[in-house]
């Protein structure tokens, strides 16, 4: 198949794949990463007690780190196994309280969910910042992968 054959989704999976070899990214991990994270967001919705009682950032902490310690053992029971706590915690600890309870009190929809979704779909064709985003998640999940 020669240059100008190449149709805009085979130049996007050629540019995808020479982006996941360049940051060591594999699709084993990109699935796993997107079950936790999957998890966390699921587990969180579900046991989230309102804005009336989380309406400040002592009790949303609480409740994050309460699902984050459950979603760990969940995958612990399974044998992969992340650090309890790090960067990873952290950056996620700031991503849910902007992104999950300060939308969830400011009454706006909640998005976080798709986003995880959009960025873990390997079938989803992602702007460069989308791959910045994900590679970015992805290391900081890979180095507190035990």
């Amino acid at each position: 198949m020669g240059k100008s054959q190449l149709t805009k989704s085979d130049n996007y999976e050629k540019q995808t794949d020479v982006w996941y070899r360049a940051y060591d990214i594999n699709n084993e991990k990109i699935i796993l990463f997107h079950d936790f994270l999957d998890s966390l967001y699921d587990i969180t919705e579900r046991t989230y007690l309102g804005a009336d009682v989380m309406d400040e950032e002592t009790p949303q902490r609480g409740h994050f780190s309460w699902c984050w310690d459950r979603t760990i053992n969940n995958f612990k029971k399974e044998r992969i196994t992340f650090r309890d706590r790090g960067t990873h915690y952290e950056y996620f600890w700031i991503l849910f309280k902007e992104s999950f309870y300060n939308t969830i009190i400011d009454n706006e929809p909640l998005s976080l969910k798709s986003y995880f979704f959009r960025l873990f779909n390997t079938d989803h064709q992602k702007t460069r910042s989308e791959l910045g985003v994900l590679t970015e998640i992805y290391k900081i999940l890979e180095k507190n992968l035990t």
